[in-house]
């Protein structure tokens, strides 16, 4: 792609980009000269990011917009000003998430209302505003979602919501725009090693705040965040329905969200006790709750 003329590079825009998975899928981006858009909140964080694939030499132009994806004004602002920039949009990564360290019980009212707007909301919204962009160039929508979603966990209720809709979005939005040329991908990593889980697990002497089913799974179950980048990247060139990272994580628990809906009592009895198990554990004094994000 380097020496190539502007107008061949594909213009991509990825959100939570200041760090973990969005970070590293900006630089495999930017190492293959094409354009790109990030937003984010933290601007000293995105300009840096700039700076270093500007540093690439690869010829790749970058924007950044901060911005906070729960204000319902920012996907139409998003969507305008790479429109403004580039005139045009090839492909729209919904990368950005928000997770909360507590049960739904205890988080705070406020914060569950920003997650929704986060991790649901604004993938749809700022889809809705990029798809006439999207159409005219036959471009590309790639959702990040999560594996949690395949079995319901009480640590992560209100969480693991926002991303099976964002699942069943992902897939009557791909049969709404097949005829029109946009392909519509969804991503289901399992545990991945960024800023996102360390700032869940990281709670975990601050006590009432946190709730140990969220604790750090084992090395063998997650993923280096530069290869899961590369993973997603890749459907650029070569789309999917749907993407699983790790298999060897995703798949066996994927099969045992399939087995346990052919029992839901059976379901009911496994993940409630789990969790009684792990709240004898749990201390009792209230804390203030930080949300996780990645955006």
């Amino acid at each position: 792609m380097a020496g190539s003329s502007p107008d061949d590079r594909k213009v991509v825009l990825i959100t939570g980009a200041s760090s973990g998975l969005g970070a590293e899928m900006a630089r495999i981006v930017a190492r293959q000269g094409h354009s790109l858009v990030l937003t984010a909140r933290r601007a000293d964080r995105l300009e840096s990011l700039a700076s270093e694939i500007a540093a690439l030499g690869k010829g790749s132009e970058t924007l950044t917009i901060p911005a906070a994806l729960d204000d319902s004004a920012t996907p139409e602002r998003l969507i305008s000003e790479t429109l403004a920039r580039f005139g045009r949009l090839d492909v729209l990564i919904n990368n950005a998430g928000m997770g909360l360290p507590t049960l739904f019980a205890d988080a705070d009212p406020d914060d569950l209302r920003r997650q929704l707007e986060l991790n649901l909301v604004a993938p749809l919204m700022l889809a809705r505003h990029a798809i006439p962009a999207l159409v005219e160039r036959k471009g590309t929508i790639i959702n990040v979602g999560s594996a949690i979603t395949c079995v319901p966990n009480p640590a992560l209720g209100a969480y693991g919501a926002t991303k099976a809709g964002l699942a069943y979005w992902n897939d009557a939005l791909r049969r709404e725009l097949w005829d029109l040329g946009v392909t519509v991908c969804l991503v289901e990593p399992g545990p991945v090693r960024t800023e996102f889980f360390t700032a869940l697990t990281g709670l975990a002497d601050r006590p009432g705040g946190y709730h140990p089913m969220l604790d750090a799974p084992y090395p063998w179950m997650t993923a280096r965040a530069e290869v899961v980048a590369r993973r997603i990247v890749g459907l650029i060139e070569h789309p999917r329905r749907r993407l699983s990272v790790l298999k060897r994580f995703v798949w066996p628990w994927r099969l045992l969200g399939f087995l346990l809906r052919l029992c839901p009592p059976l379901a009911d009895l496994g993940v409630v006790s789990v969790a009684r198990f792990y709240e004898k554990n749990r201390p009792r004094r209230p804390v203030e709750a930080t949300p996780a994000r990645r955006d």
